[in-house]
């Protein structure tokens, strides 16, 4: 097995962020993190009612597993638990070089993998061995909060990228809006609300767009993944809301929302940056949001954008970054926006100060060809007993794209999603969920995959009927 860094994109990024002779002989600690706004909510915040779907956040959890294609050997990488051997000999076969992996098991499939970490006496003894055989050992996870600073202290790993305090405040879609109009982009009507009081005077500015049939939309802070959001259509719902809020909100409480209108989209847009230890920003991605019944389905790329739409997101990308760097952030970033239907453009709705899917698929850049069109989405999938990944690549079939044989095909993104939820002591149904990116030499040939894609989970019965 090799002893040279790998050069992903992102680990590059990563190693740039550090002084010259620390990132040449770089060793990274990977860790995907996911819903890291779980850890940058304060205790005692005031949040929107929501409905908890265990099956969904263990599916979420299982995510981590994209990391194997931006972690390779030597770098470790931490796992839940171990991937399935036949996907990592899929893997292998697309020319990664798979990372050590470091297990933590968890008591349950819904515990945050950082907590789990700190509780995992063996886990940390690993990490800190780890640390002790190479000069340079950095925590590298999705998103940094207290608890990634509390992993990297105990298990004496060095430090890298902006401090937590500074990527929770740039998280906020409270400073996101006041960026978007300290910088003079076009943003969305509304404003921001750290209080029960602001809540209500926000209101009363807006209401006007409720009598003319528009809504109005209340976000929490830290919302994510189409979480922590109501959309309000009357008084009446705003009022019952409001009410609510005020229970709620205890002596001491935090209260930190955004109140905008509603806007009829034509496109969602998620772009990323990269902010360099001197401060220069770079644009790397521009990737259209798919979405199906409001809920987030992937992403299209390269983006169908006019030129103007993409000198706004160019500018928009620089003065983003430099604003960043000036409030102490570095690293990767991704920021949404939206298109409405006159094809104005509203570049900045929110910063994510962490990575995001579109992040994992950069470590898919040296299969794609230039000129190719691409689809990266999930499909629920309702399963009646676990799925193999032998018997999911044979349904496939000639699809699945081989490097060797074709630049065109599908690609498994990850296969610990899919059997996640299965519980040998719980006979039944149970949710599960496949990531792919479907490659092809246009929109019909990608098009022509997604079909044949869902014909296959469908002849496998394991579709989810909905879809």
């Amino acid at each position: 097995m090799t002893t040279e860094p790998p050069t992903t994109s992102v680990r590059s990024m990563a190693a740039s962020l550090l002084p010259p002779e620390a990132g040449r002989s770089a060793r990274f600690i990977w860790l995907s993190n996911f819903e890291a706004e779980r850890a940058w909510t304060h205790a005692g915040t005031v949040r929107l009612p929501t409905l908890s779907q265990p099956d969904d956040q263990a599916i979420v959890n299982r995510l981590e597993e994209m990391n194997l294609f931006l972690a390779e050997a030597p770098d470790p990488l931490i796992l839940r638990e171990p991937s399935d051997q036949a996907f990592l000999a899929y893997l292998e076969g697309l020319g990664f070089r798979l990372p050590r992996i470091l297990k933590v098991a968890p008591p349950d499939k819904q515990t945050f993998i950082s907590e789990a970490i700190l509780k995992s006496d063996q886990c940390c003894q690993a990490l800190r061995e780890y640390a002790r055989q190479h000069d340079h050992c950095y925590l590298l996870p999705y998103a940094k909060t207290r608890l990634e600073e509390a992993i990297a202290e105990k298990a004496g790993l060095q430090p890298i990228g902006p401090p937590s305090a500074v990527c929770e405040r740039v998280n906020s879609k409270i400073y996101s809006r006041r960026v978007s109009k300290s910088l003079g982009l076009t943003t969305i009507e509304g404003g921001e609300c750290e209080s029960i009081e602001e809540i209500g005077e926000e209101f009363k500015r807006l209401s006007a767009i409720l009598s003319r049939g528009g809504r109005i939309v209340l976000k929490e802070a830290m919302g994510v993944s189409g979480k922590g959001l109501v959309v309000i259509d009357s008084e009446a719902k705003f009022q019952r809301l409001l009410s609510l809020l005020k229970r709620m909100a205890k002596p001491g409480a935090m209260i930190a929302f955004v109140l905008e209108s509603w806007l009829d989209k034509l496109k969602d847009i998620n772009y990323q940056i990269f902010i360099s230890r001197s401060g220069e920003t770079r644009l790397l991605t521009v990737k259209e949001i798919i979405t199906e019944g409001g809920a987030h389905m992937g992403h299209r790329f390269p983006a169908a954008l006019s030129t103007a739409q993409m000198d706004c997101y160019e500018a928009a990308a620089q003065a983003i970054g430099a604003q960043l760097f000036k409030d102490g952030f570095t690293g990767i970033a991704g920021v949404d926006s939206i298109i409405d239907r006159q094809d104005t453009v509203y570049p900045l709705l929110e910063i994510n100060a962490r990575f995001n899917m579109s992040t994992y698929q950069l470590g898919l850049d040296r299969l794609l060809p230039p000129e190719a069109q691409v689809i990266a989405k999930h499909y629920p999938l309702l399963l009646r007993e676990p799925l193999s990944f032998e018997r999911l690549s044979d349904s496939i079939g000639s699809d699945l794209l081989r490097p060797t044989e074709s630049p065109y095909g599908v690609i498994l993104q990850n296969f610990a999603t899919v059997n996640v939820n299965f519980r040998l002591e719980q006979p039944g149904p149970f949710k599960g969920r496949l990531y792919a990116l479907l490659v092809g030499n246009g929109p019909d040939q990608v098009q022509h995959l997604d079909r044949r894609m869902s014909h296959a989970l469908s002849a496998l019965d394991a579709l989810a009927p909905a879809h």
